[in-house]
């Protein structure tokens, strides 16, 4: 949906059902373009501007936003994406690092091991962004993946793209028993070079035995 239609939409353009929802959706756009998906009561259940999609893989980064917010509608994890979860599982790390922002990669790097676990689950991140300048975005990694700064890999499973100053945002992934995993933080594309900021991850492991 275009930021543009809204007033129209609002205005009955489009019948009485589709002004309702367009005032909704006026309070969560951010961006020109925005994808935004409802439940059969309108409620939104995720929001994602789609020019902080990430630039590679931007066709599997939407069908992951798809499927999770599928999870999130059948109420397997949230009963919205941009609120606390029904159940957190079991927190197990909390990291509280900074990012930053270049013209090539500079990757944040945080391992994650789940060799405690005695049973396949999901991993829920809740990343937190601090209030200084720089947006983040941040992805998940198979625990092998190199990671280095002079060039931009392909293989991440999920993230969360381009989190504004303050903002929260949301990474959900099914693991396997003792799996191991990366995730990187990285300056945002709307951040200018140079740019820090600092983040907390609270990590938790929904137990699916």
């Amino acid at each position: 949906m275009f930021l543009r239609e809204l007033p129209e939409l609002i205005g009955g353009a489009r019948g009485e059902g589709a002004s309702r929802v367009a005032a909704k959706l006026q309070h969560h756009y951010s961006d020109s373009v925005d994808i935004l998906m409802l439940s059969s009561e309108a409620e939104v259940l995720a929001h994602q501007p789609e020019m902080a999609l990430p630039c590679r893989g931007r066709t599997q980064a939407y069908l992951r936003l798809l499927n999770r917010t599928l999870e999130a509608f059948e109420g397997r994890y949230f009963s919205k994406l941009d609120a606390k979860p029904i159940s957190l599982g079991r927190k197990f790390k909390e990291v509280l690092h900074v990012f930053r922002s270049s013209g090539t990669p500079d990757y944040t790097i945080v391992d994650i091991g789940t060799t405690s676990f005695e049973h396949d689950g999901i991993l829920y991140i809740e990343i937190q962004v601090g209030g200084s300048e720089a947006a983040g975005t941040f992805e998940l990694f198979d625990g092998d993946t190199e990671l280095v700064t002079d060039e931009s890999p392909d293989e991440a499973l999920t993230g969360a793209w381009n989190i504004p100053p303050g903002g929260t945002g949301h990474i959900l992934y099914g693991l396997k028993r003792g799996q191991r995993f990366k995730l990187s933080a990285a300056g945002g594309r709307s951040t200018k070079a140079g740019c820090i900021n600092a983040f907390i991850a609270h990590i938790y492991v929904v137990d699916e035995a």
